[in-house]
């Protein structure tokens, strides 16, 4: 860990927004893992501390991009977000941060029947709705400000057993991207049940998460908690096949409910798919099965947040047991005839004392058959002697192609493909090759073609093809090489425009070489953050740019409006880095320019250097560097 007193027992540190000193107990330890260890605050129960065995200045960075914007959560959901950073006794190393304290069960207690029976003994289908809700709304507040969850399993979710409320922790997980720098912090680490096909084998370290993969682990959860902890890719098979692994069957995409193979099946005591709301039946074959080819057709957090809220409003009542509640569009409750099927062991007991009982011994099945008369008088489906059949489950089949009547003309000329046809678009091409027909008249041309071609791969796929049923002729080879000959005026001319203003491009060059002060700047803050800044000549190691591939790409998007042989020069800035390598918001200052225009340059990208940081005494300190910026023509 990083280096802490140890004052009578005590670690002190130092928060990093005040300074002020903070002593931890090591006798308040809530856990430790491999990575770091969970410290209560003492005399604040609602912050805890995480403190890492080996803190490092990427992750100190990656935490204080996540302090200075935190998502905004809605429908109930909270975070477990960092509030504050923790470095050694008078602003020393980084050593870990501050949070607020979350505790409670996990998700996967409220999934499976037997642990949420215990955790939660009187949690219906209809909160398990509004968990799923919930976690849907996290996940989009997350998405919308950039950030992506990356290591997505049930672990890292809290559910409150009282309003159903979501707490996503291990925060300092998720993949964060500084859009200052450029910079990605990846998330490293990952579960084969909620990865997606495309990343399945893949090296978590190597690999830029997207909200697409988050999309794929956020389906798999919300299947398991409405679907009694039944994954997804969870099948038996009743063919010589061999069993896969799950991993396996995710990156083929075998998703039983919506597979035609009887010889591959959803497991025998799952629930029936039909229990789900039709419109959350279709999302889980969007992500699934169409989503396994193409990421984007994942369904996003917000749909499922409101698919979810409409699927808990239709939700209705069982006559025999007040916790069951099921979708109006199933005819009698599934959960009455699932505990029939589990020997009475019901899902949602009515009562607390047949929780309790349940956990003990299985009810006898016979006591589960309803009385005859008792479902006379009520508005259930008829009597019957045995239980009634389960939910049928149709297996759907693949659909089949869209016909075209048969007639005079061939069916690649007048059906479905005949809009993407040569033929419709071929004379049109010949007269964009006339001089006088402008660039822009060109490119419309172009586009009406392209979406000519896209027409019946769209109709393709609305009709639950995989491929359009595209005929190769003569006809399509001369499309080809249209294409590429209406391009070729259209990229001339393109080329033409932009050399004409090549010139004006200025390649600007950052020269990381310390100088001394100029004795006209102002003078410069002496304290930042409770410490006091040192000069270049104080300090025992000087600070050093660790970005520079970063700064010179910034300083080479610079394009004056005008400009002539005399723009070029150094410009000379003076600002203030703190003890994590970072340059203080509002400490540049310009104290030489040869042109006006470059202050305004300069100081951005300021704000984009990192540094390693300065140390007096074997400890990170706050300096004063200057340094020059030289503009140049190519």
């Amino acid at each position: 860990m990083a280096e802490a007193a140890l004052v009578s027992g005590r670690l002190v540190l130092s928060r990093r927004s005040t300074g002020a000193p903070l002593a931890l107990d090591p006798a308040l330890e809530i856990g430790v893992g491999g990575e770091a260890r969970v410290l209560g605050v003492p005399g604040d129960e609602s912050l805890v501390a995480k403190l890492y065995h080996q803190p490092t200045l990427e992750r100190a960075h990656k935490l204080a991009r996540m302090i200075e914007a935190p998502p905004v959560l809605e429908g109930g959901a909270a975070l477990a977000w960092p509030v504050d950073l923790l470095t050694g006794p008078g602003g020393g190393r980084f050593a870990g941060f501050l949070m607020p304290r979350a505790e409670g069960p996990r998700i996967f207690e409220f999934y499976n029947p037997v642990s949420r029976r215990r955790a939660a003994p009187l949690f219906d289908w209809g909160r398990m709705h509004r968990a799923g809700t919930s976690l849907a709304a996290a996940f989009d507040a997350l998405h919308g400000r950039g950030y992506v969850v990356g290591d997505v399993n049930e672990s890292n979710i809290l559910v409150s057993p009282e309003d159903a409320s979501v707490t996503l922790v291990d925060a300092d997980s998720f993949q964060v991207r500084d859009p200052r720098t450029g910079a990605v912090h990846r998330s490293g680490v990952g579960k084969a049940e909620f990865t997606p096909p495309e990343l399945q084998g893949a090296r978590f370290t190597d690999v830029d998460r997207a909200p697409e993969h988050d999309r794929f682990g956020l389906a798999v959860l919300l299947f398991l908690l409405l679907m009694e902890g039944t994954h997804p890719f969870a099948m038996r098979f009743e063919g010589d096949g061999e069993a896969l692994p799950v991993e396996e069957r995710i990156r083929r995409g075998l998703y039983p409910n919506a597979l035609p193979d009887d010889d591959c099946r959803p497991p025998r005591l799952a629930p029936p798919i039909q229990t789900l709301q039709p419109g959350l039946q279709a999302l889980f074959v969007r992500c699934f099965v169409q989503g396994h080819a193409d990421p984007a057709a994942r369904p996003t957090a917000a749909e499922w947040r409101d698919a979810l809220a409409v699927a808990e409003g239709e939700l209705r009542v069982c006559d025999e047991n007040p916790r069951h509640l099921f979708g109006g569009h199933v005819p009698f409750c599934p959960w009455c005839h699932r505990a029939r099927l589990l020997q009475g062991r019901d899902p949602f007991p009515v009562s607390l004392e047949l929780a309790r009982a349940a956990d003990l011994k299985p009810r006898a099945a016979a006591r589960a058959v309803p009385r005859t008369r008792a479902r006379a008088r009520r508005s259930s489906p008829a009597p019957a002697p045995k239980p009634p059949a389960p939910i049928p489950a149709p297996t759907p089949r693949a659909p089949t192609p869209p016909t075209v009547p048969a007639g005079l003309l061939p069916q690649w000329l007048v059906g479905p493909t005949a809009l993407g046809n040569p033929v419709s678009w071929f004379l049109v091409a010949l007269f964009s090759f006339f001089p006088f027909v402008p660039n822009g008249a060109r490119l419309l041309i172009l586009g009406l073609g392209l979406v000519s071609v896209l027409v019946p791969f769209l109709k393709a796929r609305r009709a639950g093809l995989a491929i359009p049923p595209y005929r190769i002729t003569v006809l399509t080879g001369v499309w080809v090489w249209v294409l590429p000959m209406l391009l070729l005026p259209i990229v001339i001319g393109i080329a033409e425009g932009l050399s004409a203003t090549a010139d004006a491009n200025v390649n600007v060059q950052a020269v990381g070489v310390p100088v001394a002060p100029s004795a006209d700047a102002p003078a410069p803050p002496r304290v930042i953050q409770g410490l006091p800044v040192y000069e270049l000549s104080e300090v025992d190691v000087q600070p050093e740019l660790v970005n520079r591939d970063v700064v010179d790409a910034t300083l080479s998007r610079y394009r004056p409006a005008s400009f002539d042989y005399d723009d070029f020069g150094t410009v000379t800035v003076a600002f203030t880095v703190d003890t994590l390598g970072v340059p203080v918001p509002g400490s540049a200052w310009v104290e030489s320019t040869p042109r006006e225009g470059f202050s305004a340059v300069a100081v951005s990208v300021v704000a984009r250097m990192r540094f390693r940081p300065a140390e007096k005494d074997g400890r990170p300190v706050p300096v004063r560097v200057t340094l020059p910026l030289t503009f140049a023509l190519p």
